[in-house]
C-alpha cells in the first residue's frame, strides 16, 4: 500500500516536470513565471537583502569591537608614555642638580660617594639629616659632606646602609677653617638661623670681607680646600684674645636632596 502511494507520487512529479518542459517549449510557461516572479522571487530577494544587511551589521559590529580594543590599547600606551616623560623629566632634573653639585672648589681629585637625603630631622636646636649610604659604601664618622659645591656638615653616626650628618648650621658644629686668601686660621661654628661664624682667629691675622673660607685640613678626616662660604663681616676688638668673622654660606637645608661624602684624595 505504501509502496503504491510512493510510486504514484513519483509518477505525478515526473508528469508535472514533463508538462513544464512541454509548456516551456510551446511558450505556455508565462503564467507560471508570472506567479513565480510575484510570489517566490520577492521573498527570495527579501531574504537575500536581509542576508546582506545582516552580514554588513555583523561586519560593522566586528569593526566597532576592534576599534574599541585599539582605543583601549592606545590609551594604555598614552598613559605609559606620559609616565615615561615624567620619569625622564625627573631624571634630567636630577642630573642637572648632580652636575651643579660637582662644582667643588678643591685642589686635586677627590674620592666621593654620592648619596640621597632620606630624612630631615631638625628640632628647635639640633640640625641633622640622614642619607641612604653607610659603612657598606666606605663611609665612616668624621668625613666631610658637600652639596651644591659647599660644605654642609660632617658624618657623626654610621650604620651599614645609612649615615647621619650634623649640618654646619647646628650650634654644636665646629671645624678648623681658614681664610683662603690670607691663610688666617680659625674654627668655623654653626649658628642656628644666623649663618656661620669663624671664631678664634688670631688678633694679628688678617681676614677681609668677601674672602673665601675653606676647610683647613688640620686633623680629622675632612681634607683642606672644601669651600664653606665667604666672609661677610669681621669683628675685631682690642681687648680680646681672638677676633671673629661672620661667614655667609650658600647652603640651604630646604630642598636638600643629593649630597657627596668626601672619602679623601
Amino acid at each position: 500500500m505504501n509502496r503504491s502511494k510512493a510510486n504514484r507520487r513519483i509518477i505525478i512529479v515526473v508528469a508535472l516536470g514533463a508538462l513544464l518542459v512541454v509548456a516551456g517549449v510551446i511558450g505556455r510557461l508565462g503564467p507560471v513565471l508570472w506567479v513565480f516572479d510575484h510570489t517566490v522571487a520577492p521573498v527570495s530577494r527579501g531574504f537575500s537583502s536581509t542576508g546582506v544587511t545582516a552580514g554588513e551589521a555583523i561586519a560593522n559590529l566586528t569593526r566597532v569591537s576592534a576599534l574599541a580594543r585599539e582605543n583601549v590599547r592606545l590609551e594604555s600606551e598614552n598613559a605609559d608614555l606620559r609616565q615615561r616623560l615624567a620619569a625622564d623629566a625627573e631624571t634630567r632634573s636630577d642630573n642637572d642638580l648632580l652636575r651643579k653639585q660637582l662644582g667643588l672648589d678643591v685642589a686635586g681629585t677627590l674620592r666621593q660617594v654620592a648619596a640621597e637625603v632620606v630624612m630631615y630631622a631638625p628640632d628647635s636646636y639640633r640640625q641633622f639629616v640622614i642619607i641612604n649610604k653607610g659603612s657598606k659604601a666606605g663611609i665612616v664618622p668624621g668625613l666631610g659632606v658637600t652639596a651644591g659645591g659647599v660644605l654642609i656638615g660632617t658624618i657623626v653616626d654610621v650604620q651599614p646602609t645609612t649615615a647621619r650628618i650634623m649640618l654646619v648650621t647646628d650650634p654644636e658644629f665646629k671645624l678648623a677653617a681658614k681664610d683662603q686668601d690670607t691663610q688666617a686660621v680659625g674654627i668655623i661654628r654653626g649658628q642656628l638661623g644666623n649663618g656661620l661664624v669663624l671664631d678664634e682667629i688670631g688678633q694679628t691675622d688678617v681676614v677681609k670681607p668677601a674672602d673665601s673660607v675653606t676647610t683647613a685640613g688640620l686633623g680629622g678626616q675632612v681634607p683642606a680646600g672644601l669651600l664653606i662660604g665667604k666672609v661677610q663681616s669681621v669683628n675685631t676688638r682690642s681687648n680680646v684674645v681672638f677676633q671673629s668673622a661672620q661667614i655667609e654660606t650658600e647652603f640651604r637645608v630646604s630642598g636638600l636632596r643629593f649630597v657627596y661624602v668626601v672619602l679623601g684624595q
